[in-house]
């Protein structure tokens, strides 16, 4: 065998893209072309894609209503779960809140917290971290199905 494979030998595969851009409503479909894209690039099925498309788009959302004037997005694949981490940073003069079931907005993260397996918010240096774990049912490299 050579050192290559030994050292591949039981890793699970991981994979990894980030996006930048500045904390605004119209750059949301931006956000969500991008995931669809790499999402299909790394095999997912197309109801893991749509709901992992919904929930990044759920938090970039939030960051440009609420966020400061960027947004960083991130999606690791590792394994059959998917991250996703929206961190918005600079300046902001909104304050967070989840909202009201019955108001309009505030919905989102009900969204969120109904499809992902977990989920994570709060500060960060002068911005905001929302995170969501998502499980997956089939990915390149994802190994035998547990």
């Amino acid at each position: 065998m050579s050192p290559a494979k030994r050292l591949t030998t039981g890793v699970v595969a991981s994979r990894r893209v980030v996006i930048t851009l500045p904390a605004e409503d119209r750059r949301v479909r931006t956000v969500r072309r991008f995931t669809a894209a790499h999402l299909s690039r790394w095999g997912l099925s197309e109801p893991d894609r749509d709901s992992v498309v919904l929930v990044i788009g759920e938090l970039a959302g939030n960051a440009a209503r609420h966020g400061g004037t960027d947004m960083t997005v991130s999606l690791t694949l590792t394994g059959r779960e998917i991250c996703v981490d929206v961190v918005d940073t600079g300046a902001s003069d909104c304050c967070r809140a989840h909202g009201d079931a019955e108001d309009e907005h505030g919905r989102g993260l009900g969204i969120v917290d109904h499809l992902a397996s977990w989920a994570q918010f709060g500060p960060e240096g002068d911005g905001w971290r929302s995170r969501a774990g998502l499980r997956v049912t089939s990915a390149v490299g994802a190994g035998a199905a547990s």
